[in-house]
């Protein structure tokens, strides 16, 4: 992974360690690092997508699903 891949995915888990509930009933069998991992990386890889394919979607349109997608895990 190059460093500035890195440091977006590193800022985004930072950003999401405030969203995570680990003791939520839904979330108990599951540990916050697992948890903060996989929506960072989900959220960096979508962006990449987005970037490489010509932005096909509107800023506003993206940030709309990946909202609800990453409320769906929350």
């Amino acid at each position: 992974m190059n460093s500035r891949k890195a440091l977006f995915l590193q800022f985004i888990i930072e950003e999401f360690n405030e969203e995570v509930d680990p003791s939520e009933e839904r979330n108990l069998e599951l540990t916050e690092v697992v948890m903060l991992q996989f929506m960072g990386t989900a959220y960096v890889g979508v962006v990449e997508w987005w970037i490489t394919h010509g932005m096909p979607h509107s800023p506003t349109e993206m940030a709309k699903q990946v909202g609800i997608l990453l409320e769906r895990i929350v």
